[in-house]
């Protein structure tokens, strides 16, 4: 492993990945999602406000671990 912490539900044998409150989505997270502030549109906003139809500009963290290509999750590290 390369070091992040990775919470899982709280719930007895759910092995998901907590969301809010040490809680799955499945048992009772709620995540509120922002929306595009472009008029009409109701795509996710990405960065800025805005969907990536409408200019988000998004780019994924690559893992500081010498040789993983993985997506970093916390402190630049991937779960691996």
């Amino acid at each position: 492993r390369h070091g992040a912490k990775v919470k899982r539900c709280s719930s007895e044998v759910c092995t998901n990945f907590a969301q809010k409150g040490g809680v799955c989505i499945m048992h009772g997270a709620k995540v509120k999602v922002k929306r595009c502030s472009s008029g009409g549109c109701t795509n996710q906003a990405q960065n800025g406000g805005v969907c990536i139809k409408h200019g988000a500009t998004w780019t994924k963290k690559k893992c500081n671990s010498e040789g993983c290509t993985n997506q970093a999750l916390r402190g630049g590290v991937c779960w691996r």
